[in-house]
C-alpha cells in the first residue's frame, strides 16, 4: 500500500505484537482491546486506520490476521496487518533471546501510517469513552503531544463481553495509576507509562524519526521521546480525568522480569519506598564520582537502559550536548517491502479507491 496514496484518515492507531501468549491469555486481551478500539472509532465516527504489526510470527501458531476475530461492516476504520518476518528479526543482536523488537515494530507502523495524527500503544489496553470522544472532536493541535494517565486494571476485565461492561469494571478495579512524576531539575513532563499513549501528528513523528531504536530492550524509549518532543519545541498537553487509558494486568511484565547487576549502593537507593527522582539523582552522583557506568539492568539477559543512564541522555539533550533525534533515515525499516494484508476498507477509503 502506498503511504501517500488517496485520502488520509484523521487518526492512525499503531500496535505491535505476535501470537506467542506473552503474559498469558494474550489473544483474549488483544481481542478485547481491538474490539473496544474499533467500537469506539465507529461510534464516534473517526476516520481512521488500525495498523497491527505482526513481528516475527511463530512458525507453529496462526498469524495474527487469522488468530484475531475481525469485525465486519466497519465504515470508519480500515484495518491493515503488516508482517515483519524472521529474516528481518534475526538482524538484531539479541534476536535469540527476545522474539519481538517492539520499538522497531512500532516505528515501522508509524513510518507507514497515513493519519494526520498517530497513536502508538499497547495491544492490551482500553481507552475511556471520554478520551475517544475528545479525539473525535478533531480539536487536536499539530504542535502538541497528548498524554493521559495509565490505569492498570484487574485482568478479569476480559470476562465481560461488552465494552460498556468492561469500562465499568475498569473504573471500579484499578490496581495502580501511573500519573505524573515531578523531577526537580527537569521539565515537568508526564513520563509515567508514557508509551501507552503518546498522541501526536504524523508530521512530528517523522521529524523526530520515531522512538529510539537500539540493540538493547526498548525500556525508556517512551520517556526519551517525551523529552525529545519537548526539546523540539512541541508542547505536551496532559489530558485530565475521566480521559484515561486502562492497561489489562498480566503475568511476566517487564518489571517482573527485570534483573539487576548493580552494586549494593545502587540496589539500596533503588528500593521501592525511595522516590524515583531521588533514587535516579543519587545513582547519577554515584556513577559520576565512583565511576560505575556500565548498564546494570537486564531483561531476559538483554541489557536495558538504567534510569540514571536514561536521565543522563535527557540532560545532555536539554543541554544541547546531543541530538534529540535518535535514529537515522532508515528508521522504521525504511525501504523494506513488508507483507501487508488489508482486513477492512473504510468508507472514506473505499470511495477514494473507486476513483482510481
Amino acid at each position: 500500500m502506498n503511504d501517500n496514496s488517496g485520502k488520509s484518515p484523521y487518526l492512525s492507531i499503531v500496535l505491535c505484537s505476535r501470537n506467542d501468549n506473552h503474559g498469558g491469555n494474550m489473544l483474549q486481551r488483544m481481542q478485547v482491546s481491538i474490539n473496544g478500539r474499533l467500537e469506539q472509532l465507529e461510534k464516534h465516527r473517526i476516520e481512521s486506520e488500525l495498523i497491527l504489526i505482526d513481528w516475527n510470527p511463530p512458525e507453529n501458531k496462526p498469524l495474527l490476521k487469522k488468530a484475531i476475530q475481525w469485525q465486519s461492516g466497519l465504515k470508519y476504520c480500515s484495518i491493515r496487518i503488516i508482517e515483519v518476518p524472521y529474516r528481518i528479526h534475526r538482524r538484531y543482536k539479541y534476536y535469540k533471546k527476545l522474539p519481538i523488537h517492539v520499538i522497531v515494530g512500532i516505528n515501522s507502523g508509524i513510518r507507514r501510517a497515513r493519519g494526520k495524527f498517530v497513536l502508538p500503544g499497547l495491544i492490551d489496553s482500553i481507552c475511556s469513552d471520554e478520551l475517544m470522544r475528545f479525539v473525535a472532536s478533531k480539536s487536536l493541535k499539530t504542535d502538541a503531544m497528548y498524554r493521559v494517565d495509565r490505569c492498570n486494571v484487574d485482568r478479569n476485565v476480559v470476562q465481560y463481553n461488552t465494552l460498556r461492561e468492561q469500562l465499568n469494571f475498569c473504573r471500579q478495579n484499578i490496581i495502580r495509576i501511573d500519573t505524573k512524576i515531578r523531577y526537580n531539575d527537569l521539565p515537568d513532563l508526564h513520563t509515567a507509562g508514557s508509551g501507552d499513549f503518546q498522541l501526536m501528528s504524523r508530521h512530528n513523528y517523522h521529524l523526530l524519526r520515531g522512538y529510539r531504536e537500539s540493540n538493547i530492550t526498548g525500556s525508556s524509549a517512551d520517556t526519551l521521546l517525551s523529552y525529545a518532543v519537548y526539546a523540539s519545541g512541541v508542547r505536551e498537553i496532559p489530558l485530565k480525568e475521566p480521559m484515561r487509558i486502562y492497561h489489562i494486568d498480566h503475568d511476566s511484565t517487564y518489571v517482573d522480569k527485570l534483573q539487576t547487576g548493580d552494586k549494593p549502593f545502587i540496589k539500596l537507593v533503588s528500593l521501592p519506598f525511595i522516590p524515583r527522582s531521588i533514587s535516579f539523582r543519587l545513582i547519577s552522583l554515584y556513577r559520576k564520582y565512583i565511576g560505575e557506568t556500565k548498564t546494570s539492568y537486564y531483561y531476559k539477559g538483554v541489557p536495558a537502559l538504567h534510569g540514571s543512564e536514561c536521565f543522563k541522555i535527557i540532560r545532555d539533550i536539554l543541554a544541547g550536548k546531543c541530538s534529540y533525534i535518535f535514529n537515522d533515515n532508515t528508521w522504521g525499516l525504511a525501504g523494506e517491502n513488508l507483507p501487508e494484508t488489508l482486513i477492512s476498507l473504510a468508507e472514506w477509503e473505499r470511495g477514494e479507491a473507486a476513483l482510481q
